[in-house]
């Protein structure tokens, strides 16, 4: 198992092991009444696993009432992070033909503008470029955002309006540079 590569004593990994045999079902039914997907269930209690093995202080005897109800709580709470991820993604895909027809026109983008975009996005100093790919990439939240890079959700909010206007600046250089 590589989780056990995640504890640190001898002591833990036997107690992380004892959970892991004595609990792995039940977690999974948790997961799967949360869930109705077995293999999405299997995630989340892969998920849970994880945030044991980094929390192995927290965890009391295998055997304790109150290390069971912990695993079942953090199960939960990964199914449901889960879930709501799933959900996230799933509300974000837009198909063409799914589209009004007044929704208005697309815009294509030339391939050498493209480039062009790909170049500016490099050369966006790293603390614009990182929190604009974290947003636009991965498509995450800017509170995600901030728990991840260890900001504030408004230094997030800032450094992605800067960045636009450091991109929108650079197009307009582009594009002057085009009419000349």
């Amino acid at each position: 198992m590589i989780l056990l590569m995640m504890v640190d004593t001898p002591e833990e990994k036997r107690k992380f092991v004892i959970l892991y045999e004595n609990y792995r079902y039940l977690m999974l039914k948790v997961a799967v009444d949360i869930l109705h997907d077995y293999q999405l269930a299997e995630d989340a209690v892969q998920e849970a696993f994880v945030r044991v093995a980094k929390h192995m202080e927290n965890v009391g005897q295998p055997e304790e009432t109150a290390t069971k109800r912990y695993l079942i709580t953090i199960t939960k709470h990964a199914a449901i992070d889960l879930y709501r991820r799933r959900n996230r993604l799933q509300s974000r895909e837009i198909y063409m033909d799914e589209l009004p027809e007044e929704t208005g026109q697309l815009t294509y983008m030339a391939p050498e503008e493209e480039h062009g975009v790909l170049d500016i996005l490099k050369n966006l100093p790293p603390k614009y470029r990182d929190i604009f790919l974290l947003k636009y990439s991965t498509h995450l939240e800017n509170w995600e955002i901030a728990r991840i890079c260890g900001l504030r959700e408004g230094t997030i909010r800032q450094r992605i309006a800067r960045g636009k206007r450091l991109i929108e600046k650079e197009l307009e250089k582009i594009k002057k540079g085009d009419t000349e």
